[in-house]
């Protein structure tokens, strides 16, 4: 059996420059930021609608307002700390 040796494939196809490529990586990277950005503060606006239900229906005075958004608090950053 004979040793066949592979030949260098040219490349015909268009190459597509570094600054042009960075630059679409970065827009898509910039509308996945600002989608993401937008999706936390309708969650976040979301949960302080749920907040001020509960505080109202419970008719939860000052004290037990602070109360409770201390809790979220809390919430927020171990939920942020498990992400880290």
């Amino acid at each position: 059996m004979k040793n066949i040796q592979a030949l260098p494939i040219k490349n015909e196809s268009k190459k597509v420059q570094a600054p042009e490529a960075h630059e679409g990586f970065l827009l898509a990277l910039n509308d996945a930021r600002l989608d993401e950005r937008k999706n936390v503060s309708a969650v976040f606006a979301a949960r302080l609608e749920a907040i001020a239900a509960h505080l109202v229906h419970n008719e939860v005075g000052g004290r037990g307002a602070v109360e409770v958004l201390r809790l979220e608090a809390d919430r927020i950053r171990n939920e942020s700390g498990e992400i880290h």
